[in-house]
């Protein structure tokens, strides 16, 4: 029988071939009748146990309390392994079949195998990581910029005339220099002398200063690439300046880069940069679901996509807000994102959370018109309307500073299930176009508003107790014909907990995973909390956008089945969602919220 041990669970997978063939000759079958006891509470373990077929149950003699079931391919007692007695009773609840292994050969893996170890050692961020190792397309997001991947700098003075400088470009094959002028670097290109002496009829004479781009924008040697083209796409550039601390040391070109890169994300941008119209805007933007999928199936992690897909998103809404508002309203009204798309933790297009903040004497009926065009040219883009009507085409959520300011003071007071729904979603602003000043003049309104407010902070956090955690009561995963709400299990409790901890730490960072950074180095959450925490939403993150890639990309889709995952998973999953049962009792206690 034990040519049915299964060696492509995790952490089994991990051993080498003659690994694997020492377990098969020291571990042997036992059988479990039901109702037996396994293991006895002190009693010495000399073995692990390892589910061929039925369920065990962990409990607490004493209390009668049960910890959690066991099943096929899982194993007990891991912790007697080591402490070397059984705290827990095992109880087999139907007949099983269980192959044991000598823990003095488990103790041999463990040494022999740092692979082996890491997944008992480690906790979920850990066995995540073991559990998916990453692929190829994750060696370019951890490239660092150095030699190997930047061109050395050609430097010339800014006095250099336009005839010698088109000289230097085409002798050298470069697209680029580096001008000096009054002790500052500029940057000039091909383009920039194509269109001097072209469309402007600039002479050959005159010196290159005055049409290199002395706003320079830089990165550091020893950076990442993928910081790189985040500059690139968000500046709207095809180039940086490398500098080693103060130095100036060579050039990253967006080809260069992109050489390394094979998503052709890069092609995404600048078809989004180049858009003249809502139709060149919606083509760029059907590809996005196209890209996700590709960066996921190279093993991208999801907080590099999500990165990534950001500041794509923010591109298209930039564009479709100038398509939208006349240039006259650009520096009088400021453009923001709400929800998960001001969180950055928006994958897949779901629907539209905007607002507009006006400035002072502008009026919501003067803009009116270019709000509802916006909202259409976002549903243009894939973006469906808010069933909420969040949006800025409604009135509520296109104010002047002073009429939020009188509306964020009355959600305060009402302090109801609606004003905690408002105030969460205004809480997590992200600005997009426009005057960026009026979003972080609302921002510290809001934070202001809700300072020392214990009793206001104590039922906004309660939200994230809302929905139950979907585990039986024997601690393992609950199913249902609809499917687990990974939405409502996991990633809101997480999110709305963490959200109403750094209102009351008074945070303007908005994205869950660098608040639960913050608050850990608040002290707020232990550094081994804080990394199960954050491990625990990125598998869910993970598990739903699996699952809306396989409808098609589908991102209203919150629903996944537990019995389609592969074992692993579901064991990590089961452990999140023990993740997310702690982080609730957390928050009971620290906003010291009653349940009735």
């Amino acid at each position: 029988m034990q040519d049915q041990f299964n060696f492509d669970h995790p952490p089994f997978n991990t051993l080498s071939p003659e690994q694997r063939q020492d377990v098969l000759d020291q571990t042997d079958i036992a059988y479990f009748r039901r109702g037996e006891t396994i293991l006895r509470p002190g009693q010495l373990v000399d073995a692990l146990y390892i589910i061929l077929k039925g369920v065990v149950e962990e409990r607490h003699a004493e209390r009668n309390e049960i910890y959690a079931q066991y099943t096929t391919d899982d194993l007990f007692d891991i912790r007697g392994q080591f402490d070397g007695e059984c705290r827990h009773g095992y109880v087999a609840l139907e007949e099983t079949l269980c192959f044991v292994l000598p823990t003095q050969a488990f103790l041999t893996l463990m040494t022999d195998n740092p692979d082996f170890a890491a997944w008992f050692q480690q906790d979920l961020q850990g066995r995540q990581q073991v559990a998916g190792p990453q692929k190829n397309l994750s060696e370019f997001i951890l490239t660092r910029i150095d030699n190997g991947n930047i061109q050395p700098a050609m430097v010339i003075d800014g006095q250099t005339s336009l005839y010698q400088a088109t000289l230097l470009l085409k002798s050298h094959h470069l697209e680029s220099l580096i001008v000096t002028h009054d002790g500052s670097f500029g940057m000039l290109t091909g383009t920039d002398l194509l269109y001097g002496a072209v469309l402007e009829e600039r002479p050959g004479t005159e010196p290159v200063h005055r049409l290199a781009s002395f706003n320079l924008i830089s990165v550091q040697k020893g950076d990442f690439l993928f910081n790189a083209l985040m500059l690139m796409i968000r500046h709207r550039i095809e180039r940086v300046a490398v500098k080693e601390q103060e130095q100036l040391v060579g050039i990253l070109e967006m080809t260069q880069l992109l050489s390394q890169f094979s998503t052709h994300s890069h092609v995404l941008g600048l078809r989004i940069l180049r858009a003249e119209t809502i139709d060149e805007l919606a083509e760029a933007a059907a590809t996005l679901t196209m890209l996700v999928e590709n960066l996921h199936n190279n093993g991208v992690r999801l907080p590099f996509i999500m990165k990534l897909l950001a500041s794509l998103n923010e591109q298209l809404m930039r564009k479709a807000f100038e398509f939208a508002f006349p240039a006259r309203y650009h520096q009088r009204l400021a453009l923001m994102v709400l929800g998960s798309e001001g969180r950055g933790e928006q994958i897949l297009k779901t629907d539209q959370d905007n607002a507009l903040v006006l400035e002072e004497g502008l009026t919501e009926t003067e803009i009116r018109p270019y709000a509802a065009q916006f909202s259409r040219h976002l549903e243009r883009l894939g973006y469906p309307p808010c069933p909420g009507k969040v949006m800025v085409n409604n009135p509520e959520w296109a104010r002047d500073i002073g009429a939020w300011q009188r509306q964020i003071e009355q959600w305060v007071h009402q302090n109801s299930p609606h004003s905690h729904m408002q105030l969460a979603i205004l809480s997590e602003p992200h600005f997009i176009a426009g005057r960026e000043s009026l979003v972080r003049q609302l921002q510290r309104q809001l934070l202001e508003a809700v300072q020392g407010r214990e009793l206001l902070l104590s039922e906004f956090a309660a939200q994230a107790l809302r929905f139950h955690t979907p585990l039986t009561f024997f601690g393992d995963i609950k199913h249902s014909e609809q499917g687990l709400d990974i939405k409502r299990g996991g990633i809101f409790p997480i999110v709305q907990g963490v959200r109403a901890l750094a209102l009351e730490q008074g945070l303007t960072d908005t994205g869950t995973l660098e608040r639960v950074r913050l608050l850990t180095e608040r002290h707020i959450f232990e550094p081994d909390f804080a990394d199960n925490l954050s491990a625990a939403l990125i598998l869910f993150w993970q598990l739903r956008l699996e699952r809306q890639l396989a409808r098609g990309g589908d991102g209203l889709n919150q629903r996944i089945d537990p019995a389609a995952l592969p074992r692993h998973h579901r064991d990590l999953l089961r452990h999140a969602l023990h993740v997310v049962k702690k982080f609730k009792q957390r928050l009971e206690i620290h906003f010291q919220i009653r349940i009735l």
